[in-house]
C-alpha cells in the first residue's frame, strides 16, 4: 500500500468572487495535501482523531475502518453480522469525548463502541425514546448525542403514504440522566412509499424524492444546534443563545433531463438500501416477507431546492457549512455561515467530489473516479 502526498501542495486559490448580491469569498480547493491510495466503494463518514488517522464508514462494502494517513495502513473494525462487535448498516460515527466512537448500525437500531484503538468494545441499543430509525447526526463534549426522530414510530412504517410525516424533531440523548429532551423541528423532505404483499406480511419501501426541499442541521461540540431552514434560506442556532442569520438569496436551479439521467444511474445501484419487511417466518410458520414491491413513482420538480438536505457539517470553530445546489455535473459548492448565522463564504470543490467531514486537520473530501470508486482526501481548511 502506497501513500500519495503531492509534490507540490497548493491546496486552495482565492478568488474574488461574490455570492448574488453579497460580498462572500469564494475558495476554491485545488491540491489535497495527501490522499490516500487504497479505495472505499462509499465514504458514508469519517470521524478525525486527535493523532490525525481517521475511522472510515463504507456503507456499500459494510465496513468500517481505522486509516493512517501517514502509513498508508488500514485497519478492519469489528466486521458485518449481528455479533456484540459487529454491525449491519455502518451509516454515521458519532465522534465521543477522549477519541471513542460509535458507530451507527441503523438495521440494528444500536451502537457499535469503538475505543480509541480501533478495537470494538460492545453496542449499545438506540434508546426507548426513540422508536423506528432516527437518524443521528453528532455529539457534544459532553458526551450527549444529537439525533433527529424517526419518519415512523414505533408501531412500524406507515400502512398509507398519507401517513408521511411533513417534520420531524431533533432531539438531544443524555445518557447520564437517562433523558432525551427535544430540541427543535426539521421540515422532512418530501418522500413516496410503496408496498407489496398483505396486512400478515408485507414490504416496504420508502424513498425520498428527487431534490425536494428540506431543512437540515448539525451540532458543534459546544453543543449548538445549527438548523438550515429552506423556506427562507438562512441560518440559525439554538439555545443557548437562539439566533436567525441573514436570508440568503439565491437563483434557483432548474431540474434538467442530465439530472434526471444522473439520479437514476445512481438508483440502479442498490448495495446502500434498507429494506424493512413485516410479518411472516419462517420460524414461525407463517409466510415469507413477499418480495420487494416496486419503487415507487417519481415527482419531479422543476427546480433544485437553494441546498442539497443531508449535507450539513458543523466544524470544529463552530460554523455551519452546507451544499449548495448545483447544475448536473458541476463541482460541489459549499455555503459556510459563521456562529452569528450570516453566509461568511463559499468553498468550491474539484470536479467529482465531496465533502465528507470538517476536522482540525483539515477538510476531508471524497473523489470518485471513472470506476465509481472512491478516494479519500485531506486538504487544508482555508
Amino acid at each position: 500500500m502506497r501513500l500519495i502526498v503531492p509534490a507540490v501542495c497548493l491546496p486552495f486559490v482565492l478568488a474574488a468572487s461574490q455570492v448574488f448580491a453579497q460580498q462572500v469569498p469564494r475558495v476554491q480547493l485545488t491540491t489535497p495535501e495527501v490522499e490516500f491510495s487504497e479505495p472505499f466503494d462509499q465514504v458514508t463518514a469519517v470521524r478525525e482523531l486527535s493523532d490525525g488517522r481517521v475511522i472510515v464508514a463504507d456503507l456499500f462494502a459494510r465496513a468500517v475502518s481505522l486509516v493512517d494517513f501517514r502509513t498508508g495502513q488500514a485497519t478492519a473494525i469489528g466486521r458485518e453480522g449481528q455479533g456484540p462487535k459487529e454491525f449491519a448498516f455502518p451509516v454515521g460515527l458519532v465522534p465521543l469525548p477522549g477519541d471513542t466512537t460509535w458507530v451507527t448500525d441503523l438495521a440494528q437500531r444500536r451502537f457499535l463502541q469503538v475505543a480509541p484503538d480501533g478495537r470494538p468494545l460492545g453496542t449499545v441499543a438506540f434508546p426507548d425514546e426513540i422508536a423506528g430509525m432516527g437518524r443521528v447526526k453528532g455529539a457534544d463534549a459532553m458526551g450527549r448525542i444529537y439525533l433527529q426522530g424517526s419518519t415512523f414510530g414505533g408501531d412500524g412504517p406507515p400502512r398509507d403514504p398519507s401517513e408521511l410525516p411533513d417534520s420531524a424533531p431533533v432531539l438531544r440523548w443524555d445518557r447520564a440522566r437517562k433523558s432525551v429532551t427535544p430540541i427543535g423541528k426539521v421540515k422532512l423532505v418530501t418522500s413516496a412509499m410503496s408496498a407489496s404483499g398483505s396486512a400478515g406480511a408485507r414490504s416496504v419501501m420508502i424513498r425520498q424524492q428527487p431534490f425536494s426541499a428540506g431543512d437540515d442541521w448539525a451540532v458543534t461540540s459546544a453543543g449548538r444546534v445549527g438548523f438550515v431552514r429552506v423556506g427562507n434560506y438562512h441560518a440559525e442556532w439554538s439555545a443557548p443563545a437562539p439566533r436567525a442569520g441573514t436570508p440568503v438569496a439565491f437563483t434557483p436551479v432548474p431540474v434538467t433531463d442530465a439530472d434526471k439521467q444522473e439520479m437514476a444511474d445512481r438508483q440502479k445501484d442498490r448495495r446502500g438500501a434498507l429494506m424493512i419487511a413485516e410479518g411472516g417466518s419462517p420460524r414461525s410458520g407463517a409466510a415469507s416477507p413477499p418480495p420487494p414491491p416496486s419503487p415507487p413513482p417519481i415527482d419531479w420538480p422543476t427546480a433544485k431546492p437553494p441546498f442539497v438536505p443531508g449535507t450539513a457539517f458543523a466544524s470544529p470553530e463552530g460554523e455551519i457549512w452546507v451544499e449548495r445546489s448545483q447544475p448536473a455535473k458541476a463541482p460541489e459548492l459549499v455555503d459556510v455561515f459563521n456562529p452569528a448565522g450570516r453566509l461568511a463564504r463559499q468553498v468550491q470543490l474539484p470536479a467529482g467530489s465531496r465533502l465528507v467531514a470538517v476536522g482540525t486537520k483539515g477538510l476531508y473530501v471524497a473523489r470518485t473516479d471513472e470506476d465509481g470508486l472512491w478516494y479519500l482526501q485531506r486538504f487544508k481548511n482555508p
